[in-house]
């Protein structure tokens, strides 16, 4: 039989190996709504050898399919009714959900043997929706970018004649597109993405009778950045001084914000010197990284350090890195000694307390007098009632003379009776003996 040179090279990689040649399950996926019609093509004509299905049944192989059940591979009955075999396909007029699982095909001679596996997974409509999301086609655009999205895999849904009418749909609802959204044959085009273009859009089309529909979710992310991470805490720019008491646990957090970078995920690790944290004592350990906020693909995230206990040893610089495919950047914290605090704090507040004492015994000496008497108004009733005394003061003053017309001794003695026991008597309740006033003449 006349060969090409692809199945010749085909036939010398089965002549190396013993057995059959096992490519385990290719990568493409097959994904259906129960009811859809789907096609499962063998993959080795498509992936692994160079050559089709006619050529390879020219040199004498076969194809076989079978469905993995376990550990075991069953051979498919082909009913025609709702399977059957078409060349190097599997046509399924009406998928059912116990069609999920891995579909292989085995292509072979009395000598040659070699076989890959494809997966299909069959789901029905989440409630309330027209999609199930684990079967969902992913696509991705940044903000104010251009982008298409084509209803995937209907390939063997087309006709030469014509192309399949496709209807499209976003959150399973009919759309009214705005201007910068233009439906062409089976995709859509946005001519600059906004946030709120992110979500389902579902695409339907017709064949044989069967609705046929493929959902591909939206994410809208920032614009890819240019620039490397920023840390929020601790700052960059100084090292930010935290005081520790020894033998104490500590959890220090590093903040950092990460601007979208890809599929990247972001880089956060802590340094004590030139060692990471990984290479130190047990004591002290990085928590899991954290992230606190994501929005369109911009996370800020946190990375602890946590000391199970404080050593002397563990006084030091420690710097937090964060970096992307821009750069590095870090910031640090030091790590303090608190009792040098305890003796500024009590050096102060022993200092204050001096102070106030100095300034409370120079406003007594001062005020004394006037300290007392506002006392006495104030609190002092009581007090006097209770002391056991009769007078407060004795009340000295030089006695005019009649006969004598000095003003100033006439002054003294009006002070004397009438001014001082109206203030201290009536204003502030002192009790003055007077003795021209309280002195009880005795009998002789």
């Amino acid at each position: 039989k006349n060969i090409s040179v692809s199945n010749i090279c085909f036939i010398i990689v089965l002549l190396s190996v013993d057995g059959c040649i096992d490519w385990s399950v290719d990568l493409k996926t097959y994904m259906a709504l129960a009811g859809e019609p789907v096609r499962v093509k063998c993959a080795l004509f498509y992936s692994y050898i160079r050559t089709n299905y006619s050529m390879a049944q020219s040199t004498g192989l076969r194809l076989m399919w079978y469905k993995n059940k376990g550990d075991l591979e069953e051979p498919i009955i082909f009913s025609e009714v709702r399977m059957s075999k078409d060349e190097d396909s599997i046509w399924f007029h009406s998928v059912e959900l116990q069609d999920s699982g891995f579909y292989t095909c085995v292509l072979r001679n009395s000598t040659y043997c070699m076989k890959v596996s494809m997966s299909l997974t069959v789901a029905e409509n989440e409630s309330g929706l027209c999609y199930n999301s684990k079967i969902r086609y992913l696509e991705k655009s940044e903000v104010t970018k251009r982008k298409t999205i084509s209803c995937p895999d209907i390939e063997d849904y087309k006709t030469d004649s014509q192309e399949p009418d496709v209807v499209w749909y976003k959150e399973c609802k009919p759309k009214m597109w705005r201007s910068v959204v233009i439906q062409k044959g089976n995709t859509l085009l946005i001519q600059e993405v906004q946030e709120e273009d992110g979500g389902n859009y579902t695409c339907e089309l017709k064949f044989e009778g069967k609705l046929i529909r493929r959902t591909v979710e939206l994410k809208v992310t920032a614009l890819l950045t240019d620039k490397p991470p920023k840390p929020l805490f601790p700052m960059e720019n100084q090292p930010t001084v935290i005081d520790v008491q020894l033998g104490n646990p500590l959890t220090v957090a590093c903040k950092a914000f990460f601007g979208f970078s890809g599929e990247s995920g972001p880089m956060i690790y802590w340094m004590k010197g030139e060692k990471f944290i990984e290479e130190l004592e047990g004591h002290i350990r990085e928590g899991e990284v954290r992230l606190l906020r994501e929005h369109l693909g911009e996370k800020e995230v946190e990375l602890t350090l946590i000391f199970d206990a404080v050593e002397e040893a563990d006084l030091a610089n420690y710097t937090c890195h964060v970096e992307n495919r821009n750069g590095r950047k870090h910031a640090s914290v030091l790590l303090r000694k608190k009792d040098l605090i305890y003796k500024i704090e009590l050096a102060g507040g022993l200092g204050a307390i001096l102070l106030l004492l100095i300034l409370l015994v120079t406003i007594y000496k001062c005020y004394n007098i006037e300290l007392m008497l506002f006392y006495r108004q104030n609190f002092g009733g009581d007090e006097a009632a209770d002391d056991n005394k009769e007078y407060d003061a004795y009340l000295s003053y030089t006695k005019v003379d009649p006969d004598a017309l000095d003003c100033d001794n006439n002054e003294e003695e009006q002070f004397a009776l009438e001014i001082l026991p109206d203030v201290l008597e009536k204003h502030y309740g002192y009790k003055l003996f007077i003795p021209d006033r309280d002195l009880i003449p005795s009998g002789s």
